[in-house]
């Protein structure tokens, strides 16, 4: 199990002791405000093999990771149910005109039950 945080040396060892107990690897990609690097997560998770990733997230971490052009491809779910005020899929910007939006082209649209599947990619001019 990979552990990636932003602490600092003195912070991981206090707070990931039980972890590696467990048999956690903590790893250290610390990046601005306290937050993780997420390009350098990535980039340690190439060196490990790892050369696709599937992340379900909340709004935060989507912006984030879509904020950073670090997103090739996104799979969207759409359900025929609206229900409550909604939340946003992506924390992003602040952006305030049409010419900063990130653009997707769909690659795939299909049926999954009563729900649709969107495969979409950065378009080629996007941002």
């Amino acid at each position: 199990l990979w552990i990636f945080h932003g602490l600092d040396d003195a912070q991981a060892s206090q707070r990931g002791a039980a972890l590696r107990q467990h048999g956690a690897e903590l790893i250290a990609r610390p990046g601005p405000a306290g937050r993780v690097d997420l390009g350098a997560v990535l980039d340690e998770l190439g060196r490990r093999g790892i050369n696709e990733l599937h992340v379900e997230a909340g709004q935060t971490l989507n912006g984030a990771l879509l904020d950073a052009g670090l997103v090739d491809e996104l799979l969207l779910y759409l359900a025929p149910v609206l229900l409550g005020e909604g939340r946003a899929m992506a924390r992003l910007g602040p952006w305030t005109s049409l010419d900063q939006a990130l653009r997707w082209e769909r690659v795939d649209c299909s049926p999954l039950g009563a729900d649709l599947r969107l495969r979409l990619r950065p378009a080629a001019a996007s941002r």
